[in-house]
């Protein structure tokens, strides 16, 4: 038996039930009363504030000037859409455990900074807050809402290391290969004029080429030969009695003579001794699928 899904409309005069009555030019359902035989047609505001928002996100997301938007230069269409503005976009905290989990931060032109959180293996957006800027709170807050994942997948900033430790201690790090890469032109310079610096420089570019234990085991070798090596260079220091005229002479009495290079070993070292260089290779890690060893699907 066929029922009728929704109430009888009734006639806003006499109260007596409507009947349809074809539709008007713009496509909207007549109604008629069968009594006093007023006619109206009923607005569905819902379906108009779908339409409206639908063409405020094509307006905000393709890159359409509000002219475009109607015929009256964009007036129709602010007037239309001023509503949206007021809507704050949220995301419901996630309720399943991701194997792995890529995050960082995106700083706007306005000065706020865009946290990300995304599936590791899918791309998948799992969380977004803002910030003023990358902060353990910031990522405190981010990581509040996503359930401890096996890795984080992250460019090394202190902020986010604090609050991995503190949010999910159980967590490991790897630490995008590409941004260690990056710190290592930072400090060494894409053509490094030191000995030193050429080799420690090529073994840096040799990270992203590392694809299983036995090459991490290697590389980890090959660095412990470098500094081996290169030991009593980086030893070296400068007093500021011997170069009075450096700016760092007026601050201190001495420094590190090849502290660039000095620095980009240690952060190596540092890295590779924690284990969060060659996190991906873990074999206990691999037995449940691959992980990534950058943070390049997010930023990209």
């Amino acid at each position: 038996m066929r029922t009728k899904s929704r109430k009888a409309r009734r006639c806003p005069v006499c109260g007596t039930p409507m009947k349809k009555n074809g539709r008007t030019a713009a496509g909207s359902q007549r109604w008629k009363c069968g009594v006093c035989r007023m006619g109206t047609t009923v607005r569905r505001d819902d379906l108009r504030r779908v339409a409206q928002l639908d063409e405020f996100l094509a307006w905000l997301l393709d890159g359409r000037f509000q002219s475009d938007m109607d015929t009256s230069g964009g007036r129709t269409f602010r007037n239309h859409t001023s509503w949206c503005w007021d809507i704050v976009p949220r995301m419901r905290a996630t309720p399943s455990r991701h194997r792995t989990v890529m995050t960082d931060g995106t700083y706007m032109s306005h000065g706020w900074c865009l946290l990300i959180a995304i599936d590791g293996v899918t791309g998948e957006t799992i969380a977004w807050s803002w910030c003023s800027h990358e902060s353990t709170a910031a990522y405190l807050d981010l990581f509040s809402r996503i359930p401890a994942p096996d890795v984080l997948i992250s460019d090394g900033l202190r902020g986010v290391e604090k609050a991995c430790a503190r949010a999910w201690p159980g967590t490991r790090i790897q630490r995008c290969l590409v941004h260690v890469q990056r710190n290592t032109r930072a400090d060494l310079t894409s053509r490094p004029r030191l000995q030193a610096g050429k080799e420690l420089k090529r073994l840096s570019d040799a990270l992203t080429k590392v694809r299983d234990a036995g090459q991490a085991a290697a590389w980890g070798s090959a660095l412990n030969d470098w500094h081996r090596k290169w030991k009593g260079f980086l030893e070296e220091r400068t007093h500021a009695r011997d170069d009075p005229s450096n700016p760092k002479a007026t601050r201190q009495e001495w420094w590190w003579t090849h502290g660039d290079v000095r620095r980009c070993y240690r952060r190596l070292e540092r890295l590779f001794r924690e284990g969060r260089l060659f996190t991906f290779c873990d074999p206990a890690l691999l037995g449940k699928g691959p992980v990534e060893r950058n943070t390049n699907r997010l930023e990209g």
